[in-house]
């Protein structure tokens, strides 16, 4: 990506974080797998703002409910919603699924042709469809095929700004290049789930856990400075 250059002591620093924090908490990426194209990307969408319990959970009812794409298309919103209230936030993730189900019919997209495309291509007619937008896409072929990428989410973002790493106003294209360029192809999944463990219990939203934090002496937002 042009317009981004980092030095070595910032692939350095951000190497040494990611290193350490697949240390701690030691994701199994096999347990985001499911077969299915579709189910996949439904659980994806269904994993913002909750655990990998919930995705579970709602995913066992869903997966016993609805077959593919056409079946939720065709579907009542109500029955999508009961479907996946074990996910939490069902009000507003159940219409965008059923958005996104009916584009996929209508459009007649073969997902499972999608992941044998080449990266951008395959990324490209993700992003297409309304309610996916580039970092979905990017986690649906990170989990479907193996791709070796580093989406970030909100948990990463906050991490990355606190620690340095991302500016204020970074937008996803820039602050994935700057993570990319630093971490080895076959870390990346590793390191997603990983920041993401560490941005959910340590490194919150509110009252983040400074005491717990391996980076304490190389914080800037530490408030334990």
């Amino acid at each position: 990506m042009s317009g981004v250059e980092l030095s070595n002591e910032m692939r350095e620093r951000i190497s040494m974080i990611v290193d350490r924090v697949i240390e701690m908490f030691r994701p199994d990426p096999a347990r985001m797998k499911i077969d299915d194209p579709f189910h996949a990307l439904v659980a994806i969408i269904l994993s913002q703002k909750t655990s990998t319990r919930n995705v579970r959970a709602a995913m066992e009812r869903f997966r016993a409910r609805f077959s593919g794409a056409e079946a939720v298309a065709s579907a009542s919103l109500k029955s999508i919603q009961d479907a996946i209230k074990p996910a939490g936030l069902w009000r507003m993730k159940a219409p965008r699924i059923k958005l996104i189900a009916r584009q996929i019919a209508d459009k007649n997209i073969d997902l499972e042709r999608v992941l044998s495309m080449p990266y951008p291509e395959a990324r490209r007619i993700l992003s297409s469809l309304k309610g996916v937008g580039p970092k979905t896409a990017d986690v649906f072929l990170m989990f479907a095929r193996d791709e070796q990428i580093l989406p970030i989410d909100t948990h990463i973002f906050r991490v990355m700004r606190r620690l340095g790493i991302a500016g204020e106003k970074e937008d996803y294209e820039s602050l994935k290049f700057k993570l990319e360029s630093s971490v080895k192809p076959e870390k990346r999944i590793l390191a997603h789930l990983a920041l993401i463990e560490f941005g959910r219990r340590i490194c919150v939203a509110r009252n983040p856990r400074c005491s717990q934090c391996p980076f304490l002496e190389i914080c800037p937002s530490s408030k334990w400075r």
